[in-house]
């Protein structure tokens, strides 16, 4: 026979609606999540280090704070009593919606399970390359204390990854548990195995609060210098240099972007002194190329306003007032600012 559209929606439609609202928070949750640490510049020293692993390990945790959150609600007998009792619901077909609750909890404990898997295997891969990728210079950033630590004991003597253990192993009596054949065959050993889940949220907020990623904001200062030859740059250099170490012992590398470049020169010379070191790497033949650096700046600030100040003459001046107000595909917009000598 075929199937009733009208008595379908009457009996099926409200669980249906419910299941995909549900459905969609998981995926926007976990999608906007794995975006944030996958694009986000405060995670930028974190990604670059944990790779693919940052962003499965904390796009799981969202979905798996989520229904932690939401399983309980179903199996509350209370509430689901005081619902039925009252006139809080009118409905008479969200009253029906009740008698689903259990397969509710059902379906965020699959849910938990599925999800506690890809966060631990994204763990695994975090603590290696914790282990592997280690830099002096990153030093809070990382969970290893040297190179090549071995993984196991950022499993098992921090605080993340040893309530992570044990909740893994309680989540696992738990759901074997839970089985139909341990059910029917022995209800007790069903029901004291899931009031483990007391044991288990407390793990779960030890566990969290001990999960400490640091974030590193990427606000970063183009230094861009222009001149004839290279002893023009001398009377500066010290500076530049004691702002480019202090910014390298902030963990902060990439705040000042510098980059000078010699207009005129019969060949790329070097300034002279090996604490300039870092300078004479960034030394250019030529002029910039404007253009491609304002793309380059609008793309790592999407949406947000950026300053642009000239020191110089009218030329460069018009250029980069000219850029400054056109349009880019990032949503950046270029405030301009000047201090023209000629």
């Amino acid at each position: 026979m075929a199937v009733s559209w009208r008595s379908w929606l009457a009996n099926e439609g409200v669980k249906h609606l419910c299941l995909l609202i549900w459905l969609s928070l998981n995926v926007l949750l976990f999608w906007k999540t794995f975006l944030l640490y996958n694009q986000g510049p405060e995670y930028h020293y974190l990604h670059q280090m944990l790779g693919l692993g940052l962003c499965l390990s904390r796009a799981s945790a969202s979905v798996l704070n989520l229904n932690c959150s939401l399983i309980l609600l179903p199996m509350c007998r209370m509430l689901l009593a005081y619902l039925r009792g009252s006139q809080k619901v009118p409905s008479r077909r969200t009253r029906r919606l009740l008698d689903k609750s259990r397969t509710f909890h059902t379906t965020c404990g699959v849910t938990i399970c599925i999800f506690s898997g890809v966060h631990v295997a994204a763990h695994l891969v975090n603590a290696l390359n914790f282990s592997v990728n280690y830099h002096e210079d990153f030093v809070e950033l990382n969970a290893a204390r040297y190179r090549d630590e071995d993984p196991r004991k950022l499993l098992f003597t921090t605080v993340p990854g040893l309530t992570g253990v044990c909740m893994v192993l309680v989540l696992f009596l738990m759901m074997t548990a839970s089985t139909y054949a341990i059910r029917v065959s022995n209800y007790d050993i069903f029901w004291y195995t899931h009031n483990l889940f007391l044991v288990f949220y407390m793990l779960l907020m030890l566990h969290v609060s001990g999960d400490d990623w640091k974030p590193y904001r990427l606000r970063r200062l183009y230094f861009i210098w222009v001149c004839r030859d290279i002893q023009s740059f001398r009377w500066f250099a010290d500076l530049l240099c004691v702002l480019y170490n202090k910014f390298w012992k902030e963990n902060r590398p990439d705040y000042v972007n510098i980059q000078l470049y010699l207009s005129q020169t019969d060949g790329l010379q070097k300034i002279i002194g090996e604490k300039y070191q870092a300078l004479n790497s960034r030394l250019f033949i030529g002029r910039p190329r404007w253009k491609l650096l304002f793309n380059e700046i609008a793309k790592y600030n999407r949406g947000k306003t950026v300053g642009v100040f000239c020191c110089g003459p009218n030329s460069i001046s018009k250029t980069l007032h000219k850029l400054s107000n056109q349009n880019n595909s990032y949503g950046t917009r270029f405030e301009y600012n000047k201090e023209s000598f000629s």
